[in-house]
């Protein structure tokens, strides 16, 4: 019989989580084989004592079958995570093109919707799930994986996807200790959701630099955050996903439950001259809003002025 072959591709805080925990549940087991895909001292380490989950009441240790420094040359595989951030998406994809055939799945846990459109298109003949994950988890030293809190959840799914094949991964991660959200028609609105809150809140926060709750408490950049959100919807709506029509209220609540200095990602980007997901959390939209002819003026105005301030750190 043939090993089930997963592999996790970017072990950050997402990956690492749930690589770490497939990896503790399946390595050992002579039916399945999980592979890491990590670079640099964060690879050296796990490949030299293994990867370490510090939860919030237990550090758990995981070792994976094999830390590869790339997707290159892995034969074929059955289950691909994608963790990686947007930018690397399609280095890692083609790295690993070698390895997907017909029956394999790919799971894409990116921020945004663009890398799963680009999986799709890239991989026509693969099995391609739509994902997203709520979890506040990051790399706290080479080889060490922060956990915050309890209540992280994997959401995924796919209509199109055979009935045994979703049994199957939804085993899988129940086996692994996973919380999960298996979903089929609905499972674009989920993701579209997440997305039209990161989206937006992390393109104004980035813009003027504030922290979340300074948002509302402005009312230009309040009204401004809820045309953002307003503009995404009829993306949204132009690409036939219906999100709730309440959504601008939704968001802004949770807005306003965060703690009072909390940033966004792409924020913390821009502050500290790295790359970020521009492209995909607020570029994708202008493009799509062109595309399907959506007026989309806040976007874009965002969208110019963090082109060039990138422009300026580069």
């Amino acid at each position: 019989m043939e090993k089930y072959r997963i592999a996790i591709a970017g072990i950050g805080g997402i990956g690492g989580y749930y690589g770490g925990k497939l990896a503790r549940r399946f390595a050992a087991d002579a039916a399945y084989e999980v592979i890491f895909i990590a670079r640099g001292p964060h690879k050296a380490a796990i490949a030299q004592q293994g990867l370490k989950l510090e939860l919030d009441s237990e550090t758990l240790a995981a070792n994976p079958s094999t830390v590869a420094e790339s997707g290159e040359a892995l034969g074929k595989l059955d289950l691909i995570l994608f963790c990686v951030k947007s930018y690397s998406l399609e280095e890692v994809a083609e790295q690993l093109a070698a390895s997907i055939g017909p029956d394999t799945v790919l799971l894409p846990l990116l921020n945004g919707i663009e890398g799963i459109e680009y999986l799709q298109r890239r991989f026509p003949q693969a099995q391609v799930l739509w994902g997203c994950v709520y979890i506040i988890s990051s790399v706290k030293a080479p080889g060490v994986v922060w956990v915050q809190g309890k209540y992280n959840r994997l959401v995924w799914g796919n209509p199109q996807l055979p009935p045994q094949t979703r049994q199957h991964l939804q085993g899988l991660f129940e086996a692994a200790g996973i919380n999960q959200e298996p979903y089929g028609e609905e499972i674009k609105e989920r993701v579209w959701e997440k997305f039209s809150f990161i989206s937006p809140v992390g393109s104004l926060t980035s813009l003027t630099n504030k922290p979340m709750g300074q948002l509302l408490q402005q009312p230009a950049l309040k009204q401004q955050l809820a045309q953002l959100i307003q503009e995404l919807m009829q993306v949204a709506q132009a690409k036939r996903v219906a999100l709730p029509v309440d959504l601008v209220e939704r968001n802004l609540a949770v807005v306003g439950k965060l703690p009072q200095g909390a940033t966004s990602s792409m924020q913390r980007d821009f502050a500290e001259g790295k790359l970020t997901e521009l492209e995909t959390l607020t570029g994708y939209i202008v493009r799509e809003a062109e595309r399907l002819q959506v007026a989309a003026p806040q976007y874009r105005q965002v969208y110019e002025a963090l082109k060039s301030r990138r422009s300026l750190l580069q």
